[in-house]
């Protein structure tokens, strides 16, 4: 009788500690998911992404892991697809291991897969998704080391009024999440700037033949040419159609445009003295990126401006999986609580991180680029003045 108390008090003991949500021992290996589009138009930047997060796991790994235990990157493939994305969001959600996901990095992806996320309490640091919704909508554990639309938005139409000299602009977006928002919150800057001579239209993805809207924008005559696409292949057949169509216009491509090979290669010379933005910086002329630069380029080739950005997110993810893992046991709660602290964390962008109280980037900027010959040189920083 006294041998079947204990066993009941035993029982009792573990089922309170279970519904106290106390954290579980740590697992013989920790994955961290990496969400992106590794095949289709956007696999370059997306690559870049992944072998720059993979960089820092092995940096980890080197240094003996997590509190002893090994770091493995899980790759997820969406293919720019949302339904395929919730499929990842689903696979990764499952895997009891996970702790942790480095993107969606698209933000109509990124949208259909919030909900799965937040509802299995799996932390998520982006390195580009910026429609503002995605850190308005309640959930906790999206994270961004990117600067949002409206800021980005807005920075555009500074760009445009004060660099460009623009007073008639011609606006177009491909229709998924992050072109509709970014045309929106652009509009609404230039509106406020006083630039109300604008023309917008839309494009399609993959199209290979732009050139029925683009004779609209030839029509028109604007100063300023705002091509709204996410991946950098319709960036380049928007640039090199626009010249070929006799458009005089300045053409200003998004943060998908700022690839070597897939906008300014593919181009033709098309692209020389084009514009674009983005939300990383120049990592050439920071020196704290000087080592991941030299690692990246010998391991993997050409940089863009994708990859460090996730380089910092897997070292800010990582850190927080650490500090949750001190104790020998953790949850995925514990590791969204651990990257919601991160206050001023100074890697390789040349400015600290810092998360607000929605996930957001304190203090994001917008960088501006020309192409020059075969290659990007930044000319401008905008933080909203």
């Amino acid at each position: 009788m006294k041998k079947r108390i204990q066993v009941i008090l035993v029982c009792l003991v573990l089922i309170f500690t279970a519904n106290a949500g106390y954290s579980a021992a740590l697992p013989k290996v920790i994955h961290i998911g990496n969400a992106g589009s590794f095949t289709g138009d956007a696999a370059a930047p997306c690559m870049e992404i992944y072998n720059s997060a993979q960089l820092a796991v092995d940096e980890w790994n080197a240094k003996g892991g997590i509190n002893g235990v090994k770091i493995k990157q899980i790759m997820g493939d969406d293919a720019l697809d949302p339904a395929q994305g919730i499929n990842v969001a689903n696979k990764f959600a499952s895997d009891k291991n996970m702790f942790g996901v480095i993107g969606p990095p698209v933000s109509h992806v990124a949208q259909a897969t919030l909900k799965i996320y937040g509802n299995n309490n799996l932390g998520c640091i982006t390195t580009a998704a910026s429609k503002p919704e995605l850190t308005e909508s309640g959930f906790h554990h999206f994270f961004r080391v990117n600067a949002r639309n409206d800021a980005h938005g807005w920075n555009c139409a500074l760009f445009m009024k004060k660099q460009l000299k623009a007073k008639r602009v011609a606006v177009l977006n491909e229709k998924v999440a992050y072109c509709e928002n970014m045309a929106t919150q652009t509009i609404m800057g230039l509106k406020k700037l006083g630039i109300k001579d604008i023309f917008q239209d839309t494009i399609v993805a993959g199209a290979k033949d732009f050139s029925p809207v683009l004779t609209k924008v030839r029509s028109y005559k604007p100063d300023v040419l705002f091509f709204i696409a996410t991946a950098a292949p319709d960036q380049a057949i928007g640039v090199k159609q626009a010249k070929e169509l006799g458009i005089k216009a300045v053409f200003f491509g998004t943060e998908g445009a700022r690839d070597k090979k897939d906008f300014i290669e593919a181009s033709e010379g098309a692209a020389e003295g084009a514009y674009v933005y983005h939300f990383g910086p120049d990592i050439y002329s920071i020196p704290a990126a000087r080592g991941y630069v030299k690692k990246y380029e010998s391991k993997f080739g050409s940089l863009s401006g994708f990859g460090p950005p996730a380089y910092e997110a897997m070292n800010i993810l990582l850190t927080a999986i650490d500090t949750a893992a001190k104790d020998g046991k953790m949850d995925r709660k514990e590791v969204i609580k651990y990257l919601s602290q991160t206050r001023n964390y100074n890697g390789i962008l040349g400015f600290p991180i810092t998360f607000d109280q929605k996930g957001d980037l304190k203090g994001g900027a917008t960088y501006f680029f020309q192409v020059k010959g075969n290659d990007f040189k930044q000319v401008a920083v905008m933080t909203g003045q």
